[in-house]
């Protein structure tokens, strides 16, 4: 075989060990994250979504993509006492523990390939995803280590007892949160950014001090831009459609968001994609009918959602102040007419 085409084969298995591992994890979960409290709410397979709701599990479409998504969340149905962290980190080495086992029952397999001369083309293709196999298995354990050695021990740490002071029933606006660059953190993280500013944006609404949302929304607008959509930022999306729509009304922003969401917010029933969809209907749709509709079902969803009190409070008062608005622009239309 010349050389190309065996660079080719072993860029084709590589990029194959990528949906094992993807497939090796979604599996992992839906087996054993039970066990620790977490459960699976969301798997994306090549834009084909399925997530749950209220315990159901529904059907959206994002726009087709060569990726296999998942989300692992703890499972509100459960008492659960004390951070999620523990958990995770022994859902993450079993699942390290399910690929290394398959990383050595393939390299088991193909071990009389290895040191073969004149492979054939299906060899070639074996010995790399034996590679690639074993590349997925050290990979893994360099997230693990920076995710729980390093990443928990900075600004992961600190965002990890805000969801626990969240969960154990304390408001956003208890947490007194301050912009990410006066925490103190050295060497912040896209990752970190992503993570806190959902919880930072819902204590600004909260607070009522909603022009410190333009730094923070406007960093984030231009890091997502121009990148494909992953379901892990679908929060990020809902706050800055918020913000588009409710603070800095900006529709080409709002419209470049809402066309990489999908369908996804359109069939998200929950509290805060009701309110979400409400603002941008309202700002820039202009359809009140259809807004005051979605207020309606977003305050339906505050008492049906496994919301915490801190998500309780937020989406009603967001709600209502949207309301609000709605009741004095049909006012104001119905004296124009």
């Amino acid at each position: 075989m010349s050389l190309c085409a065996i660079a080719g084969a072993f860029l084709l298995a590589f990029w194959l060990t990528f949906y094992a591992k993807d497939i090796l994890l979604l599996v992992t979960d839906i087996i054993f994250a039970p066990l620790f409290k977490l459960k699976v709410k969301m798997v994306s397979l090549f834009g084909l979504t399925f997530f749950m709701e209220e315990e159901k599990w529904k059907i959206s479409f994002l726009k087709p993509e060569l990726l296999i998504q998942h989300d692992v969340k703890r499972d509100t149905r459960k008492h659960i006492e004390g951070s999620d962290g523990n958990r995770c980190l022994h859902l993450n080495l079993v699942q390290l523990t399910v690929i290394i086992i398959a990383a050595a029952a393939v390299c088991f397999v193909f071990r009389g390939l290895f040191f073969k001369r004149g492979k054939s083309a299906p060899e070639y293709l074996a010995v790399a995803f034996a590679c690639g196999m074993v590349f997925q298995v050290l990979w893994r354990i360099h997230v693990i280590v920076c995710t729980h050695l390093v990443f928990m021990k900075k600004m992961g740490g600190y965002i990890d007892s805000l969801l626990d002071r969240i969960r154990s029933g304390e408001t956003f606006t208890q947490l007194d949160l301050k912009p990410i660059d006066q925490l103190g953190y050295k060497n912040i993280t896209i990752i970190d950014k992503k993570l806190y500013y959902p919880i930072y944006m819902s204590y600004l609404a909260e607070t009522g001090k909603t022009w410190d949302m333009h730094q923070p929304s406007g960093e984030m607008m231009e890091h997502l831009r121009d990148k494909e959509f992953t379901v892990y930022e679908a929060l990020v999306y809902y706050w800055l459609i918020y913000y588009f729509s409710a603070v800095s009304p900006n529709k080409a922003n709002a419209d470049i968001l809402m066309e990489k969401l999908g369908n996804i917010i359109y069939d998200d029933k929950l509290a805060n994609g009701r309110r979400v969809l409400a603002c941008y209907t309202f700002a820039h749709e202009h359809d009140l009918e259809r807004a005051e509709e979605l207020v309606t079902e977003g305050f339906a969803a505050i008492e049906s959602g496994n919301l915490s009190n801190a998500e309780r409070i937020l989406e009603r008062s967001l709600l209502t102040q949207l309301n609000t608005q709605i009741i004095k622009a049909k006012f104001k239309t119905d004296i124009r007419l």
